[in-house]
């Protein structure tokens, strides 16, 4: 299952930074979990979440003719 992030059909609508950020939990024993979100060019902030598991990133590029 994906997660899709619908954006409003105005002109403003790229997505200039995707940040995936490790945090501490000093609550925790320092237990880490890290906070994904998105920025976009408008300057807004975009939350997805955040996980218990390292993300794996990787860049995929399509070509379309």
């Amino acid at each position: 299952m994906t997660n899709t992030i619908k954006l409003n059909n105005s002109t403003n609508n790229s997505i200039t930074e995707i940040r995936i950020e490790k945090v501490l939990d000093v609550d925790l024993n320092f237990k880490p979990y890290w906070y994904i979100y998105c920025i976009k060019d408008t300057g807004e902030r975009i939350e997805i979440g955040k996980s218990n598991t390292r993300p794996q990133c990787y860049k995929q590029v399509a070509i379309y003719k």
